[in-house]
């Protein structure tokens, strides 16, 4: 793709929306963006999780990415959209009652000025109630596409959670600074 364009894992990027004409960004608008996407997240921003054998994962909670793609790009300054939302997997397992449902999500993130990534995200549930195993696999997967288009666009919106020393490093200052 052109400026901002590419792809990632499962998508791709470009620089033309047809269905939402292009606005561009002002040069300060878009040297303030630069700047604010090539910051790394705090140590507050990350955080981790266990990844079964691949020890702690680090991660960008949802609700923060789509903060932070707010305060750069601006509440108008940005749109995601689902582009397919697919069930991968189902199951019953009638000894207990669970139902297990897996859905994959294409999300497209565009910005006002035209330039967009793809990309696509997963999510698994298991409960007992099948209606909220299905809703709550569709949101996952679309946090999950979201998060992962959102990151192309730089380090403070997810991309730094990939720098393993980063985080390492970020996470090991955190309890000194605190004490501080």
């Amino acid at each position: 793709g052109g400026p901002g364009g590419g792809g990632g894992g499962g998508g791709g990027g470009g620089v033309v929306d047809l269905q939402h004409p292009a606005q561009p960004f002002d040069g300060a608008e878009q040297n303030r963006m630069q700047d604010q996407l090539r910051t790394n997240l705090t140590s507050d921003e990350i955080s981790t999780r266990s990844g079964g054998s691949a020890g702690q994962v680090a991660y960008v909670e949802g609700w923060r990415v789509i903060a932070k793609a707010q305060e750069i790009f601006g509440f108008d300054g940005w749109s995601s959209r689902i582009l397919q939302l697919q069930r991968e997997y189902e199951d019953h397992d009638s000894k207990n009652g669970r139902w297990t449902y897996s859905y994959s999500a294409t999300v497209r993130i565009s910005l006002r000025n035209g330039t967009f990534h793809d990309e696509v995200g997963s999510g698994c549930k298991v409960d007992k109630d099948r209606g909220k195993a299905i809703e709550n696999a569709r949101k996952e997967a679309v946090t999950d596409a979201m998060k992962r288009g959102l990151r192309l666009f730089g380090p403070a919106l997810g991309l730094s959670v990939y720098d393993k020393d980063y985080v390492t490093e970020a996470k090991r200052a955190k309890p000194a600074a605190a004490a501080a």
